[in-house]
């Protein structure tokens, strides 16, 4: 009898023990797949940005046309071009190591 009741114990025991390693892994498995989702998610919003910074990038050069740089140079900070007399050219001789 005693050894009926140690089987018993021993079964249950084994019983409870597959059910805890179940519900382990089926949370487990709940989780993946719910950072699986949010990876595919945040995947897409990658994708997005991505599309808009190339949208962005494409007005960034549109915008930074040279003659509205001179417009704007001019018109807010009041620069103006330089007068031929006020240009001093420098030459390099080619043997100056500092050209290379």
């Amino acid at each position: 009898m005693r050894r009926e009741k140690q089987r018993g114990l021993v079964a249950a025991a084994c019983f409870l023990l597959s059910a805890l390693l179940l519900y382990l892994s089926l949370s487990a498995q709940i989780r993946l797949w719910d950072m699986q989702r949010e990876l595919s998610a945040l995947e897409r919003e990658r994708e997005a940005l991505k599309r808009e910074k190339a949208i962005l990038t494409v007005r960034l050069v549109e915008r930074t046309d040279l003659e509205e740089l001179e417009r704007r140079a001019e018109d807010e900070f009041g620069l103006r071009r330089c007068r031929p007399d006020q240009i001093t050219e420098l030459g390099i001789d080619d043997g100056d190591d500092a050209y290379r």
